[in-house]
C-alpha cells in the first residue's frame, strides 16, 4: 500500500513538473514572439522613407432648400454636416529616387462608423473645393480607391484634380471628404431672421454633436518605385469641437503635425 500512494506521488509529482515546465515555456516563447515581432515592426518602421507629416480637418454644415419658391421666410432644408480631410505625406532624403518616390497609391479597408443621425459617406475631395459643400456623388469612394499617380507636374492639365490624383513626390495632400447627409431632413425655417448656411443650421435645429459622433479609418497602401509596399493605419474621430470652439460658430479647423509617424514596410 506503502508502495502504491509513493508511486502515486511520483506521478503526481511528475505531471506536475511537466506542466510547470510546459508553463514556463510557453511563457518564455510568447515574450520571444512578442519581441522578435515588436523588432521586425521597428525596424520596418526605421527603414521607412514615407510618413505622415499633417492632417488638417475643416468641418461646417450646408442646408438643401427643399422649397422651389425660394421666399427667404420660408426655408425648408435638408441639413448636411461634412468634414474636409487633407493628408500631407513626406518622404526622406533631399533627393528623389526610386525608394522615397511612389508608384501607386490606394486605400484600402475604408470604414466608417454609424452616428445616431444621418448617413455618412467618404468621397474623394477636389482639393480646388476644400473648405466649400460641394460634392459629387461620382466620387463616392468604396471599399478600396486608387489614385493616378503622377511623375511631373502635370502643366499641361492632362489629369484633372477632380479625379484622385497624387503626386510621386508627395507634393500634394490626399484630399478627402465626410459627408453625414440627411441629419434632418425637411426642417423648415420661418423666422425673418438671417439664416447662416454653415454649422450654425445645426445649431438652429436643435441638433446635438454627440448625435453627429462618428469614425473613419482606413489603411493608406503605397508603393514605391523600388517596388516595396508600406501602409499606415489612420483612424480618427470626425472632429466637431474643441476647447475653444466648435462646428455650431459655423465651421471648426483642426491642425495636428506629427514627427517621425511613419509608414510601415510590409
Amino acid at each position: 500500500m506503502k508502495n502504491l500512494l509513493k508511486n502515486l506521488l511520483m506521478i503526481s509529482l511528475f505531471f506536475l513538473l511537466i506542466f510547470l515546465l510546459y508553463h514556463l515555456f510557453t511563457r518564455f516563447w510568447n515574450k520571444h514572439s512578442l519581441e522578435q515581432e515588436s523588432i521586425k515592426f521597428s525596424e520596418s518602421l526605421q527603414n521607412s522613407p514615407f510618413s505622415v507629416s499633417k492632417i488638417i480637418m475643416y468641418s461646417s454644415a450646408y442646408g438643401e432648400n427643399q422649397n422651389t419658391t425660394f421666399q427667404k421666410s420660408n426655408w425648408i432644408l435638408n441639413i448636411l454636416q461634412y468634414t474636409d480631410i487633407a493628408i500631407y505625406l513626406e518622404h526622406s532624403g533631399k533627393n528623389l529616387t526610386s525608394a522615397n518616390t511612389l508608384k501607386t497609391l490606394l486605400l484600402e479597408n475604408i470604414q466608417i462608423s454609424s452616428p445616431t443621425l444621418g448617413n455618412p459617406s467618404l468621397y474623394y475631395l477636389d482639393s480646388l473645393n476644400f473648405g466649400t459643400a460641394t460634392f459629387h456623388e461620382n466620387y463616392k469612394l468604396d471599399n478600396t480607391t486608387e489614385f493616378t499617380v503622377l511623375n511631373d507636374e502635370n502643366k499641361n492639365n492632362e489629369i484633372q484634380s477632380n479625379t484622385p490624383v497624387f503626386f510621386t513626390d508627395c507634393s500634394n495632400p490626399i484630399t478627402l471628404k465626410y459627408v453625414n447627409q440627411a441629419v434632418k431632413e425637411n426642417y423648415i425655417v420661418t423666422s425673418n431672421e438671417p439664416v447662416f448656411f454653415d454649422g450654425r443650421l445645426l445649431n438652429m435645429a436643435n441638433i446635438a454633436l454627440t448625435h453627429l459622433e462618428a469614425n473613419i479609418s482606413f489603411d493608406i497602401h503605397i508603393e514605391s518605385n523600388d517596388n516595396i509596399d508600406y501602409f499606415y493605419h489612420f483612424s480618427s474621430p470626425i472632429l466637431l469641437e474643441n476647447g475653444e470652439s466648435s462646428i455650431y460658430d459655423g465651421s471648426i479647423l483642426v491642425e495636428k503635425s506629427f514627427e517621425n509617424d511613419k509608414f510601415r514596410k510590409k
